[in-house]
């Protein structure tokens, strides 16, 4: 097997909308920087920046606060117990017999010794089965809430700082005033001294003025995301300031559509729309597309049989029988390349531990025929192969961008244009002006 390019890689992970964070963070990465600017030049300074805070701290904390943890947990508590983090808890599911029918296959056919022990050790122990089920489900949870309470924390970090700073401001603004006016105040007095006039020259000043003056699921890494994305909106909603409850609403919404709902189905109809456009099939995975032995698999003899046959299996255990007695056959590198069957770091033998997608399989086999058949009338198949691992990361890297796009502009320009009609034309956040207000109102009444 070729090993993957790093460019290769890395638009392979952006096209796993389905179950990859790469793609959310590229997202968040990019919306973020137009929502900060657009904040910052459209409504206030304060805005901006208590939207830098919140968002670049809160996509540090939801993309690396799960993964760090769990690694953390598997690099002690799974230590602790002598548990593989490895095994995917799935594989111990049972059939109408009560067997684990999955389980017991993989320990007559797994080929690396290592996971033939830990396999073994499972299937045979009961309280290990238990342990691993334990051991998992408080991973999640532990890494979940964990995570969900120090974004929690960031919000009120975020609020607290910008009422630290307003109030420094306020304070500021209003010591040069008392100032001035001071100044005016003795002026008035040494010319009444002069001219032995009664006019004391005391000046008030009131806020009003001021005001006037001075005037923001479990197995699958990205449903585990969408877990937690849940808590962070409830979390946003309660702690949001009289004011702002509509606009974070309506970002979140925005957010978990474009991530959690529309990805995939705009992946797939962006290939839709660019395959019969260019009259090349492009729904293979983007790794497989590039792999540089990929013309030499669809012109193997074979090819198409073992296509039908696959895709004719009617239960997952045919499937997996099927990929295990056919490890070293064209159709199996492929699937491997393509990641439908996972494999260890050798990328040929199959890794055991993990959870097997009998239905991915299928599907990716699928895609692969569409492939194959076009391969097969194109006057120039390399060509054709070239220009489809091409289409497939310019519809890869579109999907990105129209999600930025939508949750880092259309958002917030959205937002402001609301937020000016319901607030009599400010762009600034209605809960930064009230705060603003309160403060010189304050600090007015103890001057």
């Amino acid at each position: 097997m070729s090993n993957l390019s790093i460019t290769t890689r890395f638009i392979q992970q952006l096209s796993k909308n389905g179950d990859s964070v790469i793609p959310a963070a590229a997202k968040d990465t990019l919306s973020n920087c137009a929502i900060t600017y657009i904040y910052d030049k459209k409504a206030s300074k304060e805005d901006g920046k208590e939207r830098a805070i919140e968002e670049f701290g809160t996509e540090i904390i939801w993309i690396g606060g799960i993964p760090a943890l769990k690694k953390l947990f598997d690099k002690t508590v799974y230590k602790f117990f002598k548990a593989d983090p490895k095994f995917d808890i799935r594989n111990l599911k049972k059939n109408s017999n009560g067997n684990f029918e999955r389980l017991e296959f993989l320990v007559k056919n797994t080929k690396d010794l290592a996971q033939k022990q830990t396999l073994e050790n499972i299937l045979k122990n009961e309280n290990i089965q238990k342990l691993y089920k334990k051991l998992y489900l408080t991973k999640f949870a532990t890494a979940t809430s964990l995570t969900l309470a120090s974004l929690a924390g960031l919000i009120v970090y975020k609020q607290s700082t910008t009422q630290k700073e307003m109030e420094q401001k306020i304070k500021k603004k209003m010591e040069l005033a008392n100032a001035v006016n001071q100044g005016i105040a003795n002026n008035q007095a040494f010319g009444a001294f002069n001219n032995n006039s009664d006019n004391s020259g005391n000046v008030s000043f009131k806020g009003g003025s001021l005001a006037q003056t001075i005037s923001n699921f479990m197995y699958n890494p990205l449903r585990n995301m969408s877990i937690l994305d849940g808590g962070i909106t409830t979390t946003r909603l309660a702690l949001a300031r009289k004011g702002e409850r509509f606009e974070v609403g309506f970002k979140e919404l925005f957010q978990i559509a474009l991530i959690y709902f529309l990805a995939e189905p705009i992946q797939k109809g962006l290939e839709n729309i660019i395959g019969k456009g260019f009259k090349t099939p492009i729904h293979n995975e983007y790794q497989l597309l590039s792999d540089k032995n990929l013309n030499e698999f669809l012109t193997k003899d074979g090819l198409k049989n073992s296509i039908d046959e696959l895709c004719a299996l009617k239960n997952s255990e045919e499937v997996l029988d099927y990929v295990f007695k056919n490890q070293d056959g064209t159709l199996v590198k492929m699937l491997k390349i393509s990641g439908a069957v996972p494999t260890l770091k050798d990328k040929n033998t199959i890794n055991t531990l993990a959870f097997i997608d009998t239905e991915a399989i299928q599907n990716t086999a699928k895609n692969i025929d569409e492939l194959l058949c076009a391969s097969l009338k194109s006057n120039d198949p390399k060509k054709l192969l070239s220009r489809a691992k091409n289409l497939k990361g310019v519809s890869v890297i579109a999907n990105i961008l129209i999600g930025a796009a939508a949750i880092g502009i259309i958002q917030p320009m959205a937002n402001i244009i609301m937020r000016k009609k319901r607030n009599n034309g400010e762009s600034i956040n209605p809960a930064i002006k009230n705060m603003e207000t309160q403060m010189e109102q304050k600090f007015a009444f103890k001057g």
